[in-house]
């Protein structure tokens, strides 16, 4: 027997209509949020497809930024008086920075105030001189983050992307930021399983304006809550094992 959903309206609690008048595949998407104009806020429930389009979506992005960032990275060191190389000073005498010569990098140790640590290192491409990366320490007090470090895309004006580490240089996160950092993609990593926790999104919209995704991911790396919201619209879909629950709520 067909599994048949249903919509609630609000503002008539009793009435409810048969889901076979919406679009159920997709709801996230800005055409499905049109089309159901007619409706102001409102949930559906629906059985789990076995193929779930706003899953999918999510996933494969989630897949790309995963393979994106590595398990680990170095473990970098900000005591200043530990780093060999050139040293530079400013014209007062104090230090500036420690460069050091590797094969292909320059990396530059910018000293602190006091010349006791490192506020960033600077690594440009040895030939060239293109900045490539820009490793900076965390300092937040009750940060279990240490180290944030942004790499330049070579070929793609505007786009970087940050990674945060935790301790043994464990990669926490890493997010893409393209046109002048307003748009991005973050994924947050289980430090201790490495399987995804949480995805953001953020972009643009030319109808709806600015669109945040927050996704939320279960103990075994899978989507259980997805939500999307604009200035006009926030669509939360939550997932059990057998069903698909969608509210919808306009501003």
């Amino acid at each position: 027997m067909k599994d048949v959903g249903f919509v609630k309206l609000k503002g008539n609690q009793n009435d409810l209509v048969d889901m076979d008048c919406f679009q159920s595949s997709n709801p996230l998407s800005s055409q499905n949020l049109n089309n159901k104009s007619v409706l102001t806020d409102y949930t559906q429930s629906i059985k789990r497809p076995k193929f779930d389009q706003d899953i999918a979506e999510i996933v494969e992005v989630v897949r790309i930024l995963n393979n994106m960032a590595p398990l680990r990275m170095p473990v970098y060191n900000f005591n200043i008086d530990e780093i060999n190389g050139e040293r530079f000073y400013k014209p007062d005498g104090n230090l500036l920075l420690v460069r050091e010569w590797d094969s292909d990098v320059v990396r530059d140790y910018y000293a602190s105030s006091d010349a006791t640590t490192v506020t960033r290192i600077l690594e440009h491409d040895k030939h060239s001189g293109r900045l490539r990366t820009k490793i900076e320490p965390i300092t937040r007090e009750g940060s279990r983050l240490n180290t944030n470090i942004t790499i330049f895309d070579e070929k793609i004006n505007n786009k970087y992307i940050l990674m945060q580490l935790s301790d043994n240089g464990i990669v926490n996160n890493i997010s893409e930021f393209t046109g002048k950092g307003k748009s991005f993609q973050t994924l947050f990593r289980n430090v201790e399983t490495f399987k995804p926790v949480r995805y953001l999104e953020g972009k643009e919209d030319k109808e709806n304006g600015f669109v945040m995704v927050d996704c939320l991911f279960d103990s075994n790396g899978a989507v259980a809550r997805i939500r999307r919201y604009t200035n006009k619209k926030e669509v939360s879909i939550e997932y059990t094992e057998d069903k698909k629950n969608i509210t919808v709520k306009t501003k």
